[in-house]
């Protein structure tokens, strides 16, 4: 048989290079992709480079500091004076991607010697629900973190152990500022491979759980840091939601959750059928050295609090990355009719996902442009306050609203309370402190009164709110009735949200209902 077709067509550079490139199909649409928290980082990326004369300045400050949630900024800073902050963004969502798919394959050939099949079914989950829901620093960090588990494992099998420990402790350094939470899962997944490589060589547990601590410590630098930097205004706070399994169960199902239930949820059997052929069928099997760290993080994501020092959905995120992880750990067949075969399979599984994405991304841009559609009448300069009308419970899509209003930072240089600004976490400081308690996230967020836990209710928004502190009032997903009896003058609407300029003080305004946010009877406020 000649050399050249004894190679799988998924092992060869050009083909592999080709499906990277198709994950980038659905960016390629105009505009700024619509992931839900990318807006408020493309705002704060647009405050933090705003020329000295913008009206942005009385209503932020920036102060720079060492934390570990910088990855898109430090990357998006040099790159806005060249390209604008929505081709930055752009840009970088499309290395997010590609860096994710590159490091799985490093990950695979590194693993199995080889480029495994089922690599095809794991690159679709770099467009997981985090990435989908604008956590790009942690979609960041998460995909260096993949490289660096490659190079983890490389130079262990090198013997080059020494070096690996020189190296790492930098690495480290990176992966946290990168995103925190991105550093911590990459030192699980580091532990349970070397963990796995240890006992590989008959070391008996207690060694080997001694030796995979030991060759973990180089990563453990930047909690001296976190140490030794904590400002005076952080706070150790939100940390709860511990063991919610309803919840949990969500965040599996929704690992490939874009727009149709249905098709989300139906795209996981494919790859779930895989890891159970792979389980039952001796040609395949799995390898320890990514089979653990697959299982590491799976009971991490069950023993982690959907909040964690302020930040949220810390298990969630994790969901993509077990079924990533568990797929590469697949061993490729030694037969080359199966091999084809998953191959083939994985190849139609990158396509239809691709497709959907793009779809959805096409409806989604376009159900956001109507409502950006009120830009032109927000004043530069304005003081905004934005309130995001949100149900009790999240639908599975929606027009992923929640930080929109930060268009009005980019295009128009207004202040909006929507940004993010914990000490410690962002450098962020918001100066318009007239706006308390409606500053920054996630004050947009109105509910509906009967499930008030979940936030201030959208009626005790309205009725509250520092009326001198605000020009603008934008409320995206309701409309109100009387305005005018309200204080407010209606200066744009699109039937479903309105843009109303404050002129003075009232009672409290009556709310139009809308039939999709309306409670039912025995449903439970949260996702």
């Amino acid at each position: 048989m000649n050399p050249g077709h004894s190679i799988g067509w998924w092992r060869r550079p050009g083909p592999l290079a080709a499906i990277l490139l198709v994950l980038l199909a659905p960016l390629l649409l105009p505009g700024l992709p619509p992931l839900t928290d990318l807006p408020g980082h493309v705002g704060r990326w647009h405050i933090a480079t705003a020329d000295p004369a913008s009206p942005l300045h009385r209503y932020y400050a920036v102060h720079w500091a060492w934390m570990g949630n910088l990855g898109t900024d430090l990357i998006a800073l040099p790159l806005i004076p060249l390209v604008g902050p929505v081709a930055a963004a752009r840009l970088i969502a499309g290395l997010i991607l590609l860096l994710t798919g590159a490091a799985l394959l490093w990950l695979s050939r590194e693993v199995h010697g080889r480029v495994a099949p089922s690599l095809l079914f794991a690159l679709p989950f770099a467009y997981g629900w985090p990435f989908q829901m604008g956590f790009v620093n942690f979609a960041l960090a998460q995909a260096l973190g993949f490289a660096a588990l490659a190079l983890w494992l490389r130079l262990a099998r090198a013997g080059r152990l020494r070096l690996r420990a020189l190296l790492f402790a930098p690495v480290g350094l990176v992966l946290w500022t990168a995103h925190s939470f991105g550093w911590g899962m990459f030192g699980l997944m580091a532990f349970a491979a070397e963990l796995a490589r240890l006992r590989a060589r008959d070391h008996p547990w207690p060694r080997a759980i001694g030796c995979a601590v030991v060759a973990c410590l180089p990563l453990a630098l930047p909690a001296l840091v976190m140490a030794l930097g904590r400002p005076a205004g952080a706070r150790a706070s939100e940390t709860g939601d511990w063991f919610n399994m309803g919840a949990k169960f969500l965040w599996l199902l929704s690992s490939l959750r874009d727009r149709w239930q249905a098709f989300d949820i139906a795209s996981l059997l494919a790859p779930l059928m895989l890891i159970y052929i792979a389980a039952r069928d001796r040609r395949l099997g799995f390898s320890a050295l990514l089979g653990w760290p697959a299982l590491a993080c799976a009971a991490a994501f069950l023993l982690l609090p959907r909040l964690l020092l302020g930040g949220s959905y810390v298990d969630m995120r994790m969901a993509p990355a077990i079924w990533m992880l568990a797929l590469l750990a697949i061993r490729p067949p030694e037969t080359a009719r199966l091999a084809r075969m998953i191959a083939l399979a994985g190849l139609a599984f990158v396509a239809v996902r691709t497709a959907g994405t793009m779809i959805s991304f096409a409806q989604r841009g376009a159900e956001q442009r109507a409502e950006l559609s009120a830009l032109p009448a927000i004043p530069r300069g304005a003081a905004v306050l934005a309130l995001v009308a949100r149900p009790c419970l999240t639908p599975w899509s929606d027009i992923r609203p929640e930080h929109l209003a930060a268009y009005a930072i980019l295009t128009r240089d207004a202040f909006v309370n929507e940004q993010w600004a914990i000490p410690g976490q962002h450098y962020l400081t918001i100066r318009h402190r007239r706006a308390m308690p409606f500053v920054a996230d996630p004050s947009q967020l109105a509910y509906p009164d009967g499930c008030r836990e979940q936030g201030h209710g959208l009626s005790h928004a309205l009725a509250g709110f520092p009326r001198a502190a605000f020009t603008h009032l934008w409320i995206i997903g309701h409309r109100l009735a009387d305005p005018r009896k309200s204080g407010l003058v209606t200066v744009w609407s699109n039937g479903r949200s309105g843009l109303y300029q404050v002129v003075g003080t009232a009672a409290m305004p009556r709310v139009e209902p809308q039939p999709e946010y309306r409670v039912r009877r025995g449903e439970r406020a949260g996702t």
